[in-house]
This record gives structure tokens, sequence and C-alpha cells, in this order.
């Protein structure tokens, strides 16, 4: 019965604190929508210049020469269709090199003099000197690497059907797993439910430092309620609160046409135990502090460790430590956040089901279990222990 009421009373206090309420519900949807414009809006296709200085080409794109080669770069598509390349042509060099600096465009080709005739004579004679291009690039930006393998791709290509030169290597690209072809945003959309969970850490530690800013932690222990109980309670609150952001944020993500592959009962079992090992950092988090401003203001610190080491939203290298049953640890896998995003994307853009992301809801278990037995003990030594 003192367990009821204090989730009865945890609960009313959380709706009364309705701006931090609104924030933790309304931040991920919002993201969502974000991320979402953001992605349509950034360019899919890599810009292109080409200074074509051979001039001896035909006019027909199907020409075996430099107006064919454009043609195949401005026929080039990712896998959805969408054009790989902008194209555009260029007449002087060092004017496309400073887009390719400024990043006004991701690379510049320049087709030298006598290519279609080159081109031509290593069709007729293999063992001759074959064609070249010469790429500008800038090293700075990651755009221009992809944007030069991919246009070296396509001019591999192209060049080999027009010679009928065979490739000294076959290729054969093979799927690791039969799976829908998913977008950039669509690979968002878990790392983005998991930032919904991390927003509990501002409702969860506050429902504890409340009590501390009030006095009111006296009259609880008075009441013969046990830390295990308080606990108990807010962190039932918290994941009642956790699931409706997580659901809110997957509700905007459907709602601009995400699809999962997966099931929504593995993704709100994976959602429920990642909001309690959110509450568990809150208790550590609440044993540092005194005040609400403290909260809203230090307690920003772990929010943002959270949200940058866990991939919530800035895709970080991994960092192996160690194997343990086949699976690899890495360094950020301290916090159960990262477990989260990785099972996440698993069920909801692989397919895989509980049974498969077993190892991470360990991970996130174990966790749990340490940060809230350090948090109890920090706790209830600052705040709870006879002064």
């Amino acid at each position: 019965m003192r367990m009821l009421a204090c989730v009865r009373k945890t609960f009313l206090e959380n709706v009364r604190d309705w701006k931090i309420l609104i924030l933790t519900l309304s931040l991920t949807p919002f993201f969502v929508y974000l991320m979402y414009g953001y992605l349509r809006a950034a360019p899919a296709s890599y810009t292109l210049l080409v200074l074509n200085e051979d001039r001896a080409a035909g006019a027909s794109p199907d020409a075996p020469g430099a107006i064919g080669l454009v043609a195949a770069w401005t026929l080039a598509t990712h896998p959805d269709g969408a054009p790989l390349f902008k194209v555009r042509a260029v007449e002087d060099e060092g004017a496309g090199e400073r887009m390719v600096k400024t990043r006004e465009a991701d690379l510049l080709v320049v087709i030298p003099a006598g290519f279609s005739s080159r081109l031509q004579a290593f069709r007729a004679d293999p063992s001759g000197p074959p064609p070249g291009l010469t790429n500008r690039h800038n090293p700075a930006n990651l755009r221009s690497a992809m944007a030069t393998a991919m246009s070296d791709y396509v001019a591999f290509l192209y060049a080999s059907a027009v010679t009928r030169a065979p490739s000294p290597i076959a290729l054969e690209a093979r799927p690791v797993a039969p799976a829908a072809n998913r977008s950039e945003f669509d690979l968002y959309v878990p790392a983005l439910l998991v930032l919904a969970v991390i927003m509990v850490l501002f409702t969860a530690a506050a429902s504890l430092i409340k009590e501390v800013d009030k006095g009111t932690m006296v009259r609880l222990a008075l009441s013969r309620l046990t830390t295990a109980e308080l606990l108990t309670a807010i962190t039932i609150v918290q994941v009642v609160i956790g699931v409706a952001a997580v659901m809110l944020s997957y509700a905007a993500a459907v709602s601009v046409g995400y699809q999962s592959q997966g099931s929504w009962a593995a993704m709100l079992v994976v959602a429920s135990l990642a909001t309690v090992s959110v509450v568990a950092i809150s208790v550590l988090v609440a044993a540092f502090m005194r005040t609400i401003f403290e909260l809203l203001t230090v307690g920003c610190f772990p929010f943002f460790v959270l949200m940058f080491f866990s991939d919530a939203m800035v895709p970080l290298p991994k960092i192996p430590l160690f194997h343990v049953a086949g699976n690899v640890v890495n360094a950020s896998d301290v916090l159960p956040t990262s477990l989260a995003v990785r099972a996440l994307n698993r069920i909801l853009n692989d397919g895989a089901g509980l049974g498969d992301v077993w190892f991470e809801m360990a991970g996130i278990a174990v966790l749990t279990a340490a940060y809230f037995a350090a948090g109890i003990a920090l706790f209830r030594r600052r705040h709870q222990s006879p002064r």
C-alpha cells in the first residue's frame, strides 16, 4: 500500500511539473521531424564538376568517348533510383578547384585531350597505354572521397564496356541478410528512440531531488517507506513516461514514412529495459544534487554524455575492448543506452527478435544493477544519513 501511494504521489508530481514532462515527451518527436526534414533537404547526389578537354568526341551520348562517359555519370543512380551525381560542366580548372575547396562541389574530374582517341586505341590494342582521367578532390571533405570512389567505379565500368576489356578480378556482391533498402533517416530512427529514453533522466532525477529540495525525505523515512519502495514507485512512473515518449517518437517517424522491420513488442521491451537503466543513472545523478536548479544546469552534463556517447545523435567510431560469447564489447558499451541503440537498430531495421538481441539486453540489465547499486549507496550517504 505504501508503494502504491508513492506511485500515485510521484505520478501526480510529474503531472504538476508539466513543463519538464512536456519537454521529455515532445523533444524527440521534434528531432524526428527535424532530422527527416534535414536529410530530405540534404543533397543525396554528389556534385561532380567535369572539365572536358577532349573535343574529338561525337555529339551522341552513346558515343564511345568523353560525352559517353559524362552520360554514364549522369545516368548513374542510387539503389532507390535517385541520381548518384549532379554533373556540371566547367570551363576553367582553377574555378573548379576553388569550388571543390569551398565544398560547393564534391569533385572535379578533368577529361584530357585525346581521351576518345586513346579509348579507341586501347580497344584495338589493349597492350597500349590506357586513357587517363584526373581527379581534383578535397581530402578534408568525406563526401569528396566518396564521390571520387563512385565516379571512378562508373568510369571503370564505362571504359570496360567500351573497350570490351575483361576485368582482372571477378567481383560478386552478396547481401549478408535479405533486408529492405533503408534510407539514411531510417538508420537514425533507433537512436532517436533512445534519445526519448534518455530524456527520462530529468523527470526521474527530479522526482528524487524534489524530496531533498523540499525537505520531505525525513517524513518519507518516518512513514516507513523503504528506499526500495521509493525507487520502485519512481521507476514504474518513469517507465510509463519513457514508453510514452518512445511511442510518440515512433509515431512521428511512421508519419513521415518510416517502416519497421521488427515487432512493436520487442521494441517496447527493449525501450522499457533501457528506461529502467536511465532511472538507475538518474539515482546516481540525484545523489550529487540538492535542487531542481542544479538538475537543469549541472544535470545537462550527464545528459549530453549519454546523448553523444551512446550514438543517440552522432555516430562514433567503435573502440573494441574484448569479446564475450562471440560478441564484441566496445568502450561506449559502459553506457546501457549504447547497447539499447544497437538492440533497437537490429530490431527495427534488421527485423531481429528478442532472442537475437539477448546479449544487448543482458548487458543493459547488468549495467542497470551496477548503476542502481552505486546510486543507492551514494544517495543514502548524502541525503538519507543522519546529520
